[in-house]
């Protein structure tokens, strides 16, 4: 039999008698992923370490099951996309072509109905799922705003879409439920935006009316450009540095000395430069108002530092 997901019928089909089907469950050489959905025990091994893999296996094996024109959708094809996202989804979710928008919840997964064309399809490790242009505005048109980002972010980043892209999904969805939403978090996307953290960080920035700052910008000195930097605010020559803790971990060239030692010097660089530099984590992204304040103070200071240069 194939190495994928396979159902009692099929394996009947390929010549398997049911008596030969129970010993091979018996003895282990295939299991039961889903009821009369087996696969070989080789191929659940095999994917032990490979999250995205196993999630597409679940859903094929529900695919299976429903025997119907159906896709991975949702979470689920973000999941086996490999795109980013805050939390950890459990259900399986799968779309149902069809004219009305509805949903049915089941034991362990959920199906939704929804017009799906063939250009919302593609398939990824063997699984069809909606295609990432697709996943990123069913999930804007639900989600919360910090997380809609991050997935769609994460799309834009890897490659898997592009924002004309994004655009026609959202226009061929006209007059959906959580449309406006989904515009919203389209608008917010960055395809330069290089983490999860500078993510939640930006719609923290929105939501509290911090400015808009321009990302991932160049920065030089007299000799040349030495920092690449998260945010910069030009009129206050304020910079941004949204840091995970990834940041300083040792990347097989330098040890963590060597980092916070080249991060130090490139920070007095920038404050020689004349930039005011404010740095935060996942707890301060995680509380726009408290961002907002911490930057709303650079910025004072940036505008003070700016005024005494020009005196």
């Amino acid at each position: 039999m194939q190495a994928g997901p396979f159902t009692r019928a099929q394996a009947i089909a390929a010549g398997y008698s049911p008596s030969r089907i129970r010993r091979l469950l018996a003895d282990g050489t295939w299991v039961v992923v889903r009821q009369g959905v087996y696969v070989p025990t080789s191929t659940v091994t095999a994917l032990a370490d490979d999250p995205r893999r196993r999630h597409a296996l679940a859903v094929a094996a529900v695919l299976l099951a429903l025997g119907r024109d159906a896709v991975g959708a949702g979470s689920s094809a973000a999941r086996i996309l490999g795109l980013d996202i805050l939390g950890e989804p459990t259900e399986l979710v799968v779309l149902v072509n069809g004219k009305t928008m509805r949903g049915v919840r089941r034991d362990d997964y959920v199906i939704r109905r929804a017009a799906l064309p063939a250009e919302h399809r593609t398939a990824c490790h063997g699984v069809p799922i909606t295609t990432a242009a697709r996943t990123v505005v069913d999930l804007a048109r639900e989600w919360p705003l910090a997380h809609a980002v991050v997935a769609a972010d994460s799309a834009l980043r890897t490659g898997r879409t592009s924002l004309p892209e994004l655009h026609t999904v959202l226009a061929d969805c006209t007059g959906w439920p959580g449309l406006q939403h989904a515009s919203r978090v389209v608008d917010l996307a960055d395809p330069d935006c290089e983490s999860a953290l500078e993510s939640i960080s930006r719609v923290a920035m929105h939501t509290e009316g911090i400015p808009t700052p321009r990302t991932q910008v160049v920065i030089s000195d007299a000799n040349g450009a030495f920092a690449r930097v998260d945010f910069l605010w030009d009129g206050v020559r304020v910079i941004g540095e949204a840091d995970g803790l990834a940041k300083y971990e040792p990347d097989g060239r330098r040890n963590v000395r060597d980092i916070v030692r080249a991060e130090k010097h490139r920070e007095e660089r920038l404050a020689d430069a004349g930039y005011e530099v404010v740095r935060w984590g996942w707890q301060d992204a995680r509380n726009p108002q408290r961002l907002a304040r911490r930057l709303l103070a650079a910025f004072a200071r940036g505008a003070e530092r700016q005024r005494g240069r020009a005196a």
